[in-house]
């Protein structure tokens, strides 16, 4: 069971994600390493191609009722169990029954996510499924989950929150230039638009879908290596069929690969990131005509 977790939680998760915290070298070996994506906040050099408009920083000179939504909490349970749901109407080596491994630590405060860390609101829902191959692996090897598994990610800092959003940004702006698919990874708030290269992209295009939600399944990615061997056809991960017409090493959604020839009606086989609950309120404000940047604004953006 342990490898059957092992190899469609390595093939679904397109982006690097956090580790348990182990110290295991032979945990290390089996599940690869994972700890790429909780990384520490720096700055890094301004983009010569892209420039952002912040949403905080739209201007408005009427006082009026407005209707905020703001992150809610995580229901991690919930997504673990569609998680594994779906997984198992295509697997049938998963069982839904899966999603009630423990997902974590019941003691202890071991954690991946030291101050200054970026990550996005997925992250918790990842680092669950790391938990549950951990456990797993520890419980079957004789020793103590607990010293395996890493607490849950919370809410990072502020200043973490826009270099994750800006990190996502950027790069759908990059697959959108590209003619590809973005990642469907959830911000953390409204990133504003961007102009890239040239092309200005609203928070929309980029993805935005309100806080901490996903706007949809992970798009999915076709590699050279998925070519059928001496045909232009290319098989695609998690479903039955093959595609042609498509340039390899890009990101395609699901309808355009049905496009390209592969047949519909399959069970939904794609990465679904999670999304936290969300909260509103209506409060009456003034807004400035001035628009006012982010007093954290990372020094990579500049404001248009």
């Amino acid at each position: 069971m342990i490898q059957a977790l092992h190899n469609q939680l390595v093939t679904a998760i397109e982006r690097p994600r956090a580790q348990s915290s182990t110290s295991s070298g032979d945990f290390e070996d089996l599940f690869e390493d994972a700890a790429q994506s909780a990384k520490t906040d720096t700055s890094s050099p301004a983009s010569s191609m892209a420039t952002s408009t912040p949403a905080s920083t739209a201007s408005s000179t009427t006082a009026a009722a407005t209707t905020s939504t703001t992150l809610g909490e995580p229901d991690v349970q919930a997504w673990l169990t569609s998680y594994y749901t779906e997984l198992a109407a295509t697997n049938p080596t998963i069982s839904a029954q899966e999603a009630n491994i423990p997902f974590q630590p019941t003691s202890g405060d071991a954690t991946n996510y030291p101050a200054g860390s970026v990550y996005g609101p997925d992250q918790v829902f990842t680092q669950a499924l790391y938990n549950q191959n951990a456990g797993e692996f520890a419980t079957e090897t004789g020793q103590d989950p607990n010293n395996f598994m890493s607490q849950l990610p919370g809410v990072p800092s502020a200043a973490a929150q826009q270099n994750w959003d800006w990190d996502l940004a950027i790069n759908n702006a990059q697959r959108l230039a590209n003619g590809q698919a973005i990642d469907t990874a959830a911000y953390w708030s409204d990133p504003g638009s961007i102009n890239y290269d040239g092309v200005t992209y609203t928070a929309q295009q980029l993805g935005y879908a309100g806080p901490g939600q996903s706007s949809g399944p992970e798009p999915i990615y076709i590699s050279q290596s998925d070519q059928v061997q001496g045909t232009n056809e290319y098989t695609v991960p998690g479903y039955s069929g093959t595609v042609t017409g498509i340039q390899p090493n890009c990101y395609y959604t699901l309808q355009e690969l049905q496009q390209a020839g592969l047949p519909s009606g399959q069970p939904d086989a794609q990465y679904n990131p999670g999304s936290w609950s969300t909260t509103t309120a209506s409060t009456a404000s003034t807004a400035s005509t001035t628009p006012t940047a982010p007093a954290t604004l990372p020094s990579r953006i500049s404001t248009s």
